[in-house]
C-alpha cells in the first residue's frame, strides 16, 4: 500500500491574502508582533523573507542594525519618487509636468542619502545596497565582489554596524539644528 503524502497545512493568513503559491515555496514567514497602537496585544503578520531578517535571526546584525538597514531602504524608496530613479538627475522633465521637481520628502531623503554615502563610501555603499536593496546573500555577493564567502559576510557587519553609527550621527545633527 502506498503512503499518501501529507499536505502542508496552510495558515489562514496566507489563504485570506491568496499568498499561498510563495508561502510554500517558503518566501514569505509568519511572524507574530506587539501592535503599534495596542502594545499590549500581539498581532499575526505575514512577511517577506529576505537576506538582512536572515542576518537578524542568525545574530549577525542586531535588532538597531536591521531597523537602520531598513530605514536605509526606506530612504531610498522616499528619494525614487516619481522617477524610479535613485540616481536621477535634477534636470529631468516629466512627461505629465513642464519641468521636474522633486517634493520636500525626496530632498529631506537626498539630503540625509548623500550624507549616508559620502560617510560609507563607494566600496561599502555597493555592499549596503546589494544586501538591503538587492536583497542578495553573500555567495550572491561573493561572486560580483571576488572575495571568500566569510569574508563578505564580516565586510556586511562592519557595513552595518558604520551605518549605525552613521544614522546615529544623523540623528545628533537634526536634533541639535
Amino acid at each position: 500500500m502506498a503512503k499518501l503524502k501529507q499536505k502542508p497545512v496552510i495558515p489562514s493568513i496566507v489563504k485570506g491574502v491568496g499568498l499561498v503559491g510563495p508561502y510554500l515555496r517558503g518566501e514569505l514567514q509568519i511572524t507574530k508582533e506587539p501592535d503599534e497602537e495596542n502594545p499590549k496585544q500581539n498581532v499575526t503578520r505575514l512577511r517577506r523573507k529576505n537576506f538582512i531578517s536572515e542576518l537578524l535571526n542568525r545574530k549577525i546584525i542586531t535588532e538597531e542594525q536591521f531597523r537602520r538597514g531598513n530605514q536605509y531602504a526606506i530612504l531610498c524608496e522616499k528619494a525614487l519618487g516619481a522617477t524610479q530613479d535613485l540616481y536621477a538627475k535634477v534636470s529631468l522633465l516629466s512627461v505629465s509636468r513642464k519641468r521636474w521637481e522633486h517634493t520636500q520628502a525626496q530632498h529631506e531623503a537626498y539630503e540625509k542619502l548623500f550624507q549616508i554615502w559620502e560617510s560609507l563610501g563607494k566600496f561599502n555603499l555597493k555592499i549596503l545596497n546589494m544586501v538591503t536593496l538587492g536583497d542578495m546573500n553573500a555567495s550572491e555577493i561573493s561572486k560580483l565582489i571576488p572575495r571568500d564567502r566569510r569574508a563578505i559576510r564580516g565586510m556586511i557587519e562592519m557595513v552595518f554596524d558604520s551605518l549605525e553609527n552613521i544614522f546615529d550621527k544623523l540623528e545628533k545633527t537634526s536634533c541639535t539644528m
